[in-house]
């Protein structure tokens, strides 16, 4: 018989989210990729339409996990800028540093290890600032977006990619049957968790179901103090991009 699965509570998705990413850190990309059914870089070439950071910008990736968002964001501000990724699970920034150094942004990419609910940065410290992939994760959305616009500079821009739950009830219904059955089973079939009180990936798809909307989160957006908001969604609306900026001085 199946153990029943339990969700962390508040108190216990911090550490449970660390030792969730540290233990799939190997294999996150590939099967990321897998999963997106080849859409993972059609997406991030939207994302980094989006952010359009200028050359000598620098950027805070949030949650940057292997640093895929970092190293998009290190060709948009070039050799003069600075990119900075902090991420909870030093697992998965061993990765992201193993590709930072094989790639020509090595000397502008930093990843270190830091918690998004308490940046370690001071205020107006960023031009901007990025997150994909990891807002379901936090145990306090509006904790970490108003860290977030705490850190920006006065018109500093924050987009955010993220899985999102579809409007469309035809469309919510098929992808939640997708997401609840396929992920669930790399558990117990390639990682052997299926009993585990950690399952990384059993995690991952219940990890909408009390997530925000597109159009919640873009309110959030603007109770964090964002003046300018919006979003756009892809693949039927099970993805989305939310983006906001800090008012200009």
């Amino acid at each position: 018989m199946t153990t029943p699965y339990t969700p962390p509570s508040p108190d216990e998705k911090e550490a449970y989210v660390r030792e969730l990413f540290d233990r799939i850190a190997r294999d996150y990309d590939a099967v990321n990729r897998v999963m997106s059914a080849g859409q993972w870089e059609r997406w991030h070439r939207t994302f980094v339409e989006l952010t359009a950071f200028r050359p000598g910008a620098c950027v805070l990736d949030v949650a940057c996990g292997t640093g895929d968002l970092s190293l998009l964001a290190a060709a948009q501000v070039g050799r003069d800028g600075r990119v900075i990724g902090i991420d909870l699970s030093e697992g998965m920034l061993e990765v992201g540093r193993a590709r930072v150094a094989a790639g020509p942004y090595r000397d502008t990419v930093t990843l270190q290890q830091g918690n998004a609910m308490a940046l370690a940065f001071e205020d107006a410290s960023f031009d901007g600032a990025t997150m994909g992939w990891a807002m379901r994760n936090v145990a306090s959305i509006p904790k970490t977006l108003s860290e977030i616009f705490r850190v920006l500079k006065p018109g500093g821009r924050f987009v955010c990619l993220e899985a999102s739950r579809p409007e469309s009830r035809i469309v919510r219904q098929g992808f939640f049957l997708y997401w609840k059955t396929l992920l669930p089973l790399i558990d117990r079939v390639f990682l052997k968790t299926g009993e585990a009180k950690v399952r990384p990936y059993t995690y991952l798809s219940r990890s909408l179901d009390h997530y925000p909307t597109a159009r919640e989160l873009v309110r959030m957006f603007g109770e964090a103090g964002f003046a300018v908001t919006g979003y756009e969604t892809l693949m039927m609306g099970t993805v989305a991009i939310h983006h906001g900026q800090k008012r200009g001085a």
